[in-house]
């Protein structure tokens, strides 16, 4: 009861220090972080039901270590950037909802939670004032809405045949989970299912881009891997590979700097999806990526990659590492992109390596910026953080003799960028909200009659 009772006063606190418009303190997520590495690596779990068979379903298990350990170190780094008092005070509540997400294992209690999230992530953009982000938050709210309501009836058909919410147990439909697993798509950030999600991230202000990217859209990614028993993963692998494809190409074609993150996000979500063994791991580490490409940002001269003309050393430095960090270079957090091809074979692996491949051209073009030696400024705490994290995730997954292949995949990259280098696009398809629904609903009913051919 620690753990929740530790969450709910983080929610009490941020709702506190709101009304008394007061910043939460940096040392509040020192402690979080503590906290969470304590009941990581002290191997601390639970399993609750805390109203019987109709109620709360609680797991903390090492599926939850590795998305909580993901937000503590993401919400380290961002809340040593300076931000408003509101901006402050609501990450620290999603900070506590977030933990709480990450323990939930039944229907209803990851409803609740995931679209707490998504009412909290509505009002962090909205904080920015600006009308873009107004149109692009009021366009994932409207969405959400409607695919987490397509979640509830799946819940109520499964309900309706066993009497619980718990997920284990519950009898085969293929229809009803399939209804399931499109609402949670659509929050996790898959194309098809997710074309919020570029306009969303790349739009908000900078920290919140790096927490909705590095850790928001894993709460619907753990809420399917909870469900793993009832849904059908070899449908969501094949949306996933989609995603996944898809997302390297935009990302690859766009020249600005944040839109070209937010594609990336859609690609990388479809490596997490592409096997329910290795989300976890791939989570933590596209998470810690990321939410660093983000924060730097603000460091860099603008978003048109096409208009750098020379970057400070340790910014240029700094981006170089968290480029090669996602790209999978042996040692950093990427690298566990090994994992995830250990577990494929044939044209499902020859698919993911060309997005591999995909994401290394995408992010060499940081790299070949040129920077200027002026011997002042030095790295960013969070990318220091940051960094560290990087470096231990990649070492403690590390398949070495995998490295080889990393190399030349991310060798093929810098191949791929000089050949097609001057190929941009002006302007980003399927982002009016009449496209947003269609393609949602089209998606639904492709998984819906593949889950009932499969």
């Amino acid at each position: 009861m620690i753990f929740l009772s530790y969450n709910f006063f983080l929610v009490a606190l941020g709702i506190a220090l709101l009304s008394l418009k007061r910043k939460t303190p940096v040392w509040m997520v020192w402690i979080n972080f503590f906290f969470i590495l304590g009941v990581v690596f002290g191997n601390y779990r639970f399993d609750l039901t805390l109203t019987g068979e109709f109620g709360v379903h609680l797991l903390l298990d090492h599926i939850s270590h590795y998305f909580l350990l993901l937000t503590a170190l993401v919400f380290l780094a961002v809340f040593t950037r300076k931000m408003s008092v509101n901006l402050s005070n609501l990450l620290l509540v999603l900070l506590g909802v977030l933990n709480l997400t990450f323990v939930s294992a039944d229907l209803f209690n990851l409803y609740v939670t995931i679209e707490a999230v998504s009412l909290l992530t509505f009002l962090l953009v909205v904080e920015g004032r600006k009308k873009v982000q107004y149109w692009s938050a009021f366009k994932y709210l409207i969405l959400g809405t409607i695919g987490m309501n397509v979640y509830l009836v799946g819940v109520a058909i499964l309900y309706a045949e066993n009497g619980t919410l718990s997920i284990s147990g519950l009898s085969e439909n293929p229809f009803a989970t399939s209804l399931i697993t499109s609402g949670l798509l659509l929050r996790a950030g898959v194309f098809l299912f997710s074309i919020w999600l570029p306009q969303l991230h790349s739009e908000a202000e900078t920290v919140i881009s790096a927490v909705l990217s590095g850790v928001v859209v894993k709460s619907a990614v753990y809420g399917l891997l909870r469900m793993e028993e009832i849904v059908n993963w070899e449908v969501i692998e094949y949306f996933a590979i989609l995603s996944a494809l898809s997302g390297a190409v935009l990302a690859f074609l766009s020249k600005d700097y944040k839109r070209t993150l937010a594609y990336s996000t859609l690609s990388q979500i479809g490596i997490v999806l592409v096997s329910s063994i290795t989300a976890p791991v791939y989570s933590l580490a596209h998470g810690v990526s990321k939410s660093w490409l983000f924060l730097l940002k603000d460091e860099l001269p603008g978003r048109n990659t096409e208009e750098w003309k020379r970057l400070d050393f340790w910014t240029w430095f700094s981006l170089a590492l968290a480029s090669l960090s996602i790209m999978g270079f042996p040692g950093l957090a990427g690298f566990s992109k090994n994992m995830v091809l250990d577990q494929l074979h044939g044209w499902e692996k020859i698919l993911m390596e060309i997005v591999f491949v995909g994401t290394a051209a995408t992010f060499w073009r940081f790299l070949m910026k040129p920077f200027a030696l002026s011997g002042q400024g030095r790295m960013k705490l969070y990318s220091v953080i940051l960094a560290a994290s990087s470096v231990v995730i990649g070492v403690s997954f590390a398949n070495w003799k995998s490295s080889l292949e990393s190399v030349l995949l991310i060798g093929a990259g810098l191949l791929i960028h000089f050949l097609f280098r001057e190929y941009r696009i002006e302007s980003y398809p399927l982002e009016d909200f009449d496209s947003m629904l269609g393609i949602y609903l089209l998606g639904t009913v492709i998984m819906c009659l593949f889950s009932l051919q499969w």
